[in-house]
């Protein structure tokens, strides 16, 4: 046996042992689609309650957002609840000066793009394990018909197939839900620099009464 035979087959049998991980991580591919889209509905009907004849420039117009008292605070989604009651933490710790306004609204900004990372990242795995789980079995399949074993090469072929559907399914899915939880994540961020607008004037507001005090 040549070199170049022991390399083929060497490579020929590495991708066999593959085939297994490969397998497995296409269940976790389907477990976590599944997770999502679930995850994703729940999300989308907990927003339309909370958000439903919700308006940020109404709410705004009732008085300022640092003496928003705790039934006011409620009409807002949860997002800019906690944002909210971040600023308060940071504000009884004289946490808001030097800067730090702008990193507390940069980190929670950096937070909300965060959650969209998982179903990013299977956009593009789903359909790569998909792709490797269909060559391994066709390598397996031509062996097969090499030998005549018509039966083992549909087997197979249907493997083959299989995985590419899935893997291409696990993907769409994670596509649809990256682009709805995408347009909240930029509807949450948008609302949130609007409010540490307002903050932002009312802390300066507070600075200057204390100083002509």
């Amino acid at each position: 046996m040549n070199v170049l035979n022991l390399l083929e087959n060497g490579l020929f049998a590495l991708g066999q042992v593959l085939r297994f991980p490969i397998m497995t991580l296409l269940w976790v591919c389907v477990v976590t689609a599944v997770f999502m889209a679930g995850r994703c509905l729940v999300e989308f009907v907990a927003r339309r309650r909370e958000r439903m004849g919700f308006n940020i420039d109404a709410w705004l117009s009732r008085g300022p957002v640092l003496a928003a008292d705790e039934s006011r605070r409620r009409q807002l989604p949860a997002s800019l609840r906690q944002f909210l009651a971040d600023v308060d933490r940071q504000r009884a710790n004289a946490a808001l000066a030097h800067g730090g306004f702008e990193h507390l609204v940069m980190e929670r900004e950096e937070r909300l793009r965060q959650g969209l990372n998982a179903s990013r990242t299977l956009v593009k795995v789903g359909p790569s394990l998909g792709l490797l789980g269909t060559l391994i079995p066709m390598g397996t399949s031509l062996a097969s018909l090499a030998t005549g074993n018509l039966q083992a090469m549909a087997g197979q072929m249907v493997v083959a197939f299989t995985t590419t559907i899935i893997g291409l399914a696990t993907g769409t899915v994670a596509y649809v839900v990256t682009v709805l939880r995408g347009n909240w994540v930029n509807e949450a961020i948008r609302e949130q620099r609007y409010v540490a607008e307002r903050i932002a004037a009312e802390i300066e507001n507070e600075i200057g009464t204390e100083g002509r005090l």
